[in-house]
């Protein structure tokens, strides 16, 4: 039985492909690492912190996050802050593995830079980890 031409996963049962229309949109990965390892809860802090970035597309990006359930809108006395939903604390992996990926191939060679040392400046404090 041939099964060259037809695809080895279900179309609809692809997970990454599934993974990918949520966390695959332009922007959409800055913005988790923005609140998840730089502590940016605000719509203007997220703009600011990605220059080209508009407020269109954050906007969108925003309410899309939101909607997929990756992270929660707060509104309180007319401030509005955007957190990490549970949902949004497993896509935290998907930023990790590409923080090691950028540093073992993209950073520049004699830097003596390690993963903790990226951690570390990033300020990143795991959201599984019991805040302090």
């Amino acid at each position: 039985m041939k099964t060259e031409g037809r695809p080895k996963l279900v179309y609809q049962a692809d997970p990454i492909r599934e993974s990918l229309r949520i966390l695959g949109a332009k922007w959409t990965l800055m913005i988790i690492r923005d609140v998840a390892f730089l502590g940016l809860h605000h719509f203007g802090e997220i703009r600011r912190n990605n220059p080209g970035l508009t407020a269109r597309v954050l906007s969108r990006r925003l309410r899309q996050l939101v909607a997929g359930g990756l992270l929660k809108r707060n509104e309180k006395s007319g401030k509005v802050t955007y957190v990490l939903t549970s949902k949004g604390e497993d896509s935290v992996y998907v930023l990790l593995a590409l923080l090691r990926y950028g540093m073992l191939h993209h950073m520049k060679k004699g830097n003596k830079y390690d993963v903790d040392d990226a951690m570390r400046e990033l300020h990143y404090q795991s959201p599984f980890e019991k805040q302090s």
